[in-house]
């Protein structure tokens, strides 16, 4: 059961913005920022909704806010606790811009990822995690009990960059969400991210839901194919805009070295 709490959304939020925005761009001075081995630009640690191999570096830490429509935000923090391995937490709530009461989700969110395999000129990067967070509202009212879009679950996923006229990441994962009440079969998704400078990224993400395609379950039975823009506004702040066949999200990602 939720937990309502009535607070200014809409000035926390802003609040947030507005320091995020407001840090300086030195991180370029004071540290390196995170690079996959054989590419000069961004390495991300998720590509849309789905994991890939990326991994913050040793001593990072990256602070995620994922805004949806219906006024929803969830919070992410990632630590590169090793160089191999990177934790993260994570919570949200429903309403938390707009008018009316905060609906909590019930539980915080966890998650790990443990890089098995380093790329190298002829291999991708491989590694596996747990991830428990989904997307979109929490549905536990309707006793689903589950996100609107499943959490990754258990999953494992390899991911290589490619150099021609651009840099080229490809991606391709298999995952068992623990959400798994209504569908329990095995799933697998995919993706690229194209860089249209070092800045600025552009990507291309598809999850087949074949978890979530049985009569009973939420999914459409096609899957969720999502696009995105990724824009690296300073070597710390980095903005997305990531749209899904289910909603339209506005990511904020601010990254730092401890």
């Amino acid at each position: 059961m939720r937990t309502p709490c009535i607070a200014s959304r809409s000035t926390m939020v802003a609040a947030i913005i507005c320091l995020l925005l407001a840090a300086p761009g030195t991180a370029a001075q004071q540290g390196r920022p995170p690079s996959a081995e054989y590419s000069q630009g961004l390495q991300f640690t998720n590509l849309g909704n789905m994991p890939i191999a990326g991994l913050l570096e040793r001593g990072a830490f990256e602070i995620d806010l994922r805004m949806y429509p219906d006024g929803g935000l969830f919070s992410f923090v990632t630590i590169g606790l090793f160089q191999s391995m990177n934790v993260g937490l994570s919570y949200g709530a429903d309403n938390v811009v707009g008018r009316g009461k905060v609906d909590w989700n019930p539980n915080v969110e966890a998650a790990v990822k443990l890089r098995i395999i380093s790329e190298t000129v002829n291999l991708p990067a491989v590694a596996v995690g747990y991830a428990t967070q989904g997307y979109g509202p929490w549905l536990g009212e309707d006793d689903q009990q589950r996100y609107m879009v499943k959490s990754p679950g258990l999953y494992a996923v390899a991911s290589k960059n490619w150099r021609f006229l651009f840099e080229l990441g490809t991606h391709f994962g298999i995952n068992k969400s623990l959400e798994k009440d209504d569908d329990s079969d095995l799933n697998f998704f995919g993706g690229i991210d194209v860089s249209l400078s070092p800045e600025l990224y552009l990507l291309i993400e598809y999850d087949t839901a074949l978890n979530d395609n049985d009569d009973e379950a939420l999914g459409y039975g096609n899957g969720y194919l999502n696009f995105g823009v990724k824009w690296a506004a300073t070597p710390r702040l980095r903005l997305e805009l990531i749209f899904t066949n289910l909603l339209e999200e506005i990511r904020i990602v601010y990254t730092d070295w401890f």
